[in-house]
């Protein structure tokens, strides 16, 4: 990979003042280039006459927190693997995380569930318009979810690579014998949907649906959009869903999202400034924009020229992660695209307010994705939720990146 480090001249004056200060501050702006244990053996004795004897009680040992690890003993709490934060129910460790497609076009704003992620991949369909897909180490904690949309191979690899349950609302008429292919567990909620309910007419928020059936639209936003930005679900009928067709949660590798480091990413401390990041997906979504607050630590996301509001919370969507990475993304030759991931390719890395080039790998498939690097090492990850954007090579000169300056 050529470096592809920010122009120094652009750098020179950059955060001499706090980036919260806003006198004699101006902003910077330009085009991204084009790239970015011990073992304690057992000691064998002769075995002793059988005496009757109490049953003794012994405690499990007490794991210790190495260097490298992100386990805190005294935390009760598990790692999540997704987020590499121990914010997770411990019941949930060795589970499979589940991911439910979004939809993303300006028709159906705003969103429900979607702050409650630990990480959201958004990638293209056809038109140049976006999808989210919702990443959930654990399935018990979805809140009501949607507008949920249809699959497409992109989603479904993506699903894929983190052994998640992929959860879809209709799909293309390609994705069936790519996932037969390659044995991907999902669930289409079209096949299993009740027709029009809405959870606020029911007292804990659970709607009681027919037996065979864990997918709605919402009665509110059915009297305000279309129909086909309307169909929700949560954590729960996704649940008794996974359920009712036997698909195994067992996850017996548990890999980590990203190579998550307990303290600060080496890697981005030595990045160049960052306060802001737009990405280019196309004309139709040109403004996905994550700025930076030094306070918080973390990225605040918009677009369609507005933040990106949680309909349930209220609140704009933030992540302490934002990758960006550039794809092989090719026209299939009817409405749809083609997204070769396994191509691998080249992105950026921004945490904390820097950001970083970074290359990146997808071997297959069901494959997770592997970031890098300049030096071609595994690249260390942040902990936290991540926002991470598949993007057509050919957009890549159009992401802007900007810095707070001294006038």
């Amino acid at each position: 990979m050529n470096s592809k480090k920010i122009t120094a001249a652009l750098l020179v004056a950059a955060m001499s003042l706090p980036v919260g200060a806003c006198s004699n501050n101006t902003e910077e702006t330009f085009i991204a280039e084009t790239t970015a244990a011990t073992t304690t053996e057992a000691v064998e004795t002769a075995a002793p006459e059988p005496v009757a004897t109490e049953p003794v009680e012994t405690e499990a040992p007490v794991p210790v927190l190495s260097e490298d690890s992100l386990y805190d003993p005294s935390n009760p709490l598990a790692v999540n693997p997704i987020s590499g934060l121990q914010t997770m129910d411990p019941s949930n460790v060795g589970r499979r995380s589940v991911a439910v497609v979004v939809n993303n076009s300006h028709s159906a704003m705003p969103q429900r569930g979607i702050s409650a992620a630990d990480a959201i991949y958004e990638y293209q369909t056809e038109g140049g318009q976006t999808r989210l897909l919702c990443v959930f180490a654990d399935v018990n904690t979805i809140p009501e979810i949607g507008s949920l949309r249809s699959a497409r191979i992109l989603s479904t690899d993506l699903a894929a690579g983190n052994n998640s349950v992929f959860i879809h609302f209709g799909r293309n008429a390609r994705v069936p014998e790519h996932i037969s292919s390659y044995g991907i567990d999902h669930i289409d909620g079209n096949s299993c949907s009740a027709g029009v309910y809405s959870s606020s007419n029911y007292a804990d928020g659970y709607v009681d649906l027919p037996s065979g059936l864990f997918f709605w639209r919402d009665a509110v936003w059915k009297s305000q959009r279309a129909i086909e930005h309307t169909a929700v679900s949560d954590g729960r009928h996704i649940l008794e869903a996974i359920e009712y067709n036997e698909i195994n949660m067992t996850d017996n590798e548990n890999n980590m999202l990203f190579n998550f480091v307990p303290g600060n990413s080496s890697d981005i401390a030595t990045g160049d400034p960052c306060e802001q990041i737009n990405v280019y997906f196309s004309g139709t979504n040109d403004d996905a924009l994550f700025v930076y607050d030094p306070i918080s630590g973390l990225y605040s996301k918009s677009q369609y020229g507005n933040p990106q509001i949680d309909e349930t919370t209220g609140t704009q969507i933030a992540f302490t992660n934002v990758f960006v990475l550039y794809a092989n993304i090719q026209p299939h030759g009817d409405t749809t695209i083609d997204a070769y991931l396994q191509d691998g390719g080249e992105g950026w890395y921004v945490s904390g307010g820097r950001i970083i080039p970074i290359t990146w790998s997808k071997n297959s498939p069901v494959d997770p994705i592997v970031v890098f690097n300049e030096a071609g090492e595994e690249l260390e990850v942040n902990r936290g939720r991540s926002y991470i954007c598949i993007v057509d090579n050919d957009m890549q000169n159009l992401t802007t990146i900007t810095s707070i300056t001294n006038s």
